[in-house]
């Protein structure tokens, strides 16, 4: 072999280290076309998740009944490209085509409408500069490094689907928080088992706009037509940036990459331990109110009563700033241990959340609640383990059986209406890799959502007398069956 064919074949491997490092951590990657004397490629990958599910409310005229759904979780189109060893660009689309998904089931898509189900949009897009195996850098729309459940690769999860409750509050993503625009930087020290990681993201800024949920005696004991009126949200009191850090250490094998994988097949022995956080000073209002905007153009800081309620077209809030503001700040800790036997392959992972933003959801405004200080991505505490096993033989030459548990806790500050809410759901499944790893997958999984205090949820087309139409009420648990077909090329 020539000295430049060798030199070559270096660079490849560098380059291909370099990728795997940054390149957001896909168990398999498609086509490659390289070019050039300096290692420089273009990576094509095309991903689909389908879903089938089965949940025990949102059918019926009441939606209580059971309702079917299919569509696609995500289909994705992604390109990476690297010049040479050292710069690179990612790229990333990412639609859902059907069923749009709320955090707890589905709701009907206005594709009679607006086709607003066809939607693509870009989820990743970020320059990419690997100088050395202690620092490398992601510039522009990328994953907020604060936790392990996040920088899971969302293809590769130990159960069906990534936790719904583990994201941070802000981002720049469509659904507000696993991606943000900013730079992220990751190293490796001491043989590569302690791993860093650093963000500065834009955090947040601006106003965001939401529905009202049905909420008993929400506002101030005035009947529940309001309900459903658009809430703006106050102002960013100030446009500070958010900033992330991770440090991570690899007890036995380096687990390599920036993402993470929910099983190695047994590749690996895997003992990591994580902890993150998160902090954006000054990020709301800490005392805000509703200004009610009824259809004859007046407006009130004051609830409407009864006779006014279905004339209120949208509330607005104000901030009252001689009280102040709230910092942003959370933290994680988390863990995976994967270790392979004669009988098998065990992986057990688990992770912990705190998000903080001084108890403001107290004294916030209907629209800062719903979507700024509080919520699914708001204020909350919680944890999460899922336990699984590969077993130890083969069905069809390559295929892999995995049956998997999970447990999850959460304390939200406030959600849909209600403060103090807790929700704790339980569940198990059956991964089968078709063909020995994440590329083609079948999933079956069973998951069962409980409420520590009654909830409603949007069902489009029911209707309860005296009640506005598109709510289920008074639901204490639900359940659900889903089942997956991934194709990852």
């Amino acid at each position: 072999m020539s000295k430049k064919s060798s030199k070559r074949n270096l660079q490849y491997c560098a380059v291909a280290l370099a990728a795997t490092m940054l390149c957001a951590g896909a168990a398999q990657a498609g086509p490659r076309i390289e070019f050039g004397d300096d290692g420089g490629f273009v990576q094509i990958d095309l991903k689909g998740q389908f879903y089938l599910e089965n949940t025990s409310l949102g059918g019926g005229n009441d939606g209580k009944e059971n309702r079917t759904d299919l569509h696609f979780m995500r289909n994705r189109l992604g390109l990476t490209g690297m010049l040479d060893e050292t710069w690179g660009y990612k790229f990333q689309t990412c639609g859902n085509t059907g069923t749009t998904k709320n955090p707890f089931m589905y709701t009907l898509s206005q594709q009679d409408t607006d086709w607003n189900d066809r939607d693509i949009r870009i989820i990743d897009a970020y320059a990419i500069a690997n100088f050395n195996e202690h620092i490398n850098l992601k510039v522009g729309l990328t994953k907020i490094p604060l936790s392990r459940a996040n920088l899971d690769d969302c293809f590769a999860p130990l159960s069906q689907d990534r936790s719904m409750f583990v994201y941070s509050a802000y981002g720049s993503s469509p659904a507000k928080f696993s991606r943000d625009l900013g730079g992220v930087a990751v190293g490796r020290f001491f043989n590569d088992r302690l791993t860093y990681f650093a963000g500065i993201f834009q955090g947040r800024e601006g106003t965001s706009q939401t529905a009202i949920p049905y909420a008993p005696n929400y506002p101030n004991g005035a009947p529940n037509k309001i309900m459903g009126a658009p809430a703006t949200t106050s102002t960013a009191p100030k446009t500070n940036l958010e900033y992330v850090a991770r440090l991570t250490f690899d007890f036995l094998e380096s687990e390599g990459g920036s993402g993470y994988q929910g099983t190695y097949f047994g590749e690996k022995k895997i003992l990591n331990i994580g902890v993150g956080g998160a902090f954006q000073p000054q990020a709301a209002y800490k005392n805000t109110q509703n200004v009610y905007w009824l259809s004859d153009g007046t407006s009130s800081t004051t609830a409407p009563g009864p006779a006014t309620t279905s004339s209120v077209t949208k509330v607005t809030t104000m901030a009252n700033t001689s009280k102040g503001t709230v910092d942003y700040s959370a933290i994680a800790v988390d863990g995976m241990f994967e270790y392979p036997t004669a009988f098998g392959v065990p992986t057990i992972t688990a992770q912990y959340l705190k998000v903080d933003f001084e108890d403001a959801y107290l004294t916030a405004s209907s629209g800062d609640k719903l979507a700024v200080v509080s919520g699914m991505n708001g204020q909350k505490e919680g944890f999460y383990t899922k336990v699984a096993h590969i077993l130890p033989f083969k069905i069809g030459g390559m295929g892999k059986l995995q049956p998997y548990a999970l447990y999850e806790n959460w304390r939200f500050a406030h959600l849909l209406g209600v403060d103090g809410q807790r929700i704790e759901q339980i569940g198990g499944g059956l991964n089968y890799y078709i063909t020995g790893d994440q590329r083609v997958r079948l999933t079956a999984e069973y998951l069962k959502t409980d409420f520590s205090k009654k909830m409603a949820f949007v069902v489009p087309g029911a209707s309860t007398p005296g009640v506005a139409s598109g709510y289920v009420k008074d639901v204490n648990s639900f359940d659900t069956f889903r089942m997956m077909l991934q194709v990852v090329f």
